[in-house]
């Protein structure tokens, strides 16, 4: 027998896999964690994840909905959902965004590990709170009923959005001062809840840029503490491998193709 190929071993192995749609949506905090983590560990126990990404179209929506999840259903998690993280590791496959942010904090040590901690409060909260921004976001770029559906419906009721939105900076606004924290749940450090924040409030920033006539507000100027937030997130080095990819800077901010739903165009319309 001739000798045979031997194969390159992986340099690092993939600990973790992630699958969700190809856009940014709740991708968006995971990719970012997983990046966090990725970096921060380059020193002690490097590791590299796999970003499964299923295109809007029928064949990634056939490939998640007849494939991926009967199989995730049959083998590993009855309930398999998109976003899903599989940690190779531990031997588990996490579903459902706000589990999995739980999960990669803990992992990563970016939350404490004590249930009754403050600081697991804190995030508990915020996570919660940065989800019903996000719930008004989909109102505004998802098809439904008496909801958003044409280009001309997003140019009119996306002033109003930016304006209701308002009450919730000003309640991460007054959250911020009341502690006095740069970050949401430690005052000088990231936690899980952190990267959805960031997520939501760079989706505005960018709406912003969509209005009608060339109008520009500067929403986060009314907002001085959630500003230094979103420029403080930007500008982590943990996060710069994040904002270099294609991930962060040309991908949809919501999906536009699944379910004949229609949003305002993202970034990459844009180019």
């Amino acid at each position: 027998m001739p000798p045979q190929p031997k194969w390159k071993e992986e340099e690092h192995p993939t600990r973790f896999t992630m699958g969700y749609w190809q856009m940014r949506g709740l991708g968006a905090p995971i990719r970012m964690l997983l990046h966090w983590g990725k970096q921060n560990a380059e020193k002690t126990k490097p590791f590299a994840f796999k970003d499964v990404q299923y295109t809007q179209d029928g064949d990634g929506v056939n490939k998640w909905f007849k494939e991926d999840k009967v199989k995730m259903i049959e083998e590993s998690n009855p309930l398999a959902n998109i976003p899903y993280l599989i940690d190779h590791e531990e031997k588990k496959t996490i579903v459902h965004f706000l589990a999995i942010c739980d999960y990669l904090g803990q992992k990563f040590g970016l939350d404490e590990k004590e249930v009754d901690s403050e600081q697991r409060e804190r995030n508990a909260q915020i996570a919660m709170e940065v989800f019903d921004l996000r719930n008004n976001v989909i109102r505004l770029v998802y098809k439904f009923p008496n909801s958003v559906r044409t280009q001309e419906e997003f140019d009119k009721q996306l002033p109003e959005h930016l304006n209701a939105c308002k009450k919730t900076y000003q309640k991460l606004e007054s959250w911020l001062g009341f502690y006095d924290f740069t970050y949401f749940a430690k005052k000088d450090e990231v936690s899980s809840c952190d990267f959805h924040a960031f997520e939501m409030i760079d989706q505005h920033e960018h709406y912003q840029t969509l209005l009608a006539g060339g109008e520009k507000r500067d929403v986060l100027s009314e907002f001085p503490r959630l500003k230094k937030f979103h420029r403080a997130m930007r500008n982590r080095p943990e996060l710069k491998t994040y904002f270099e990819s294609k991930e962060y800077t040309d991908f949809q901010l919501n999906n536009h193709t699944l379910a004949n739903s229609w949003d305002g165009p993202g970034p990459s319309s844009m180019k």
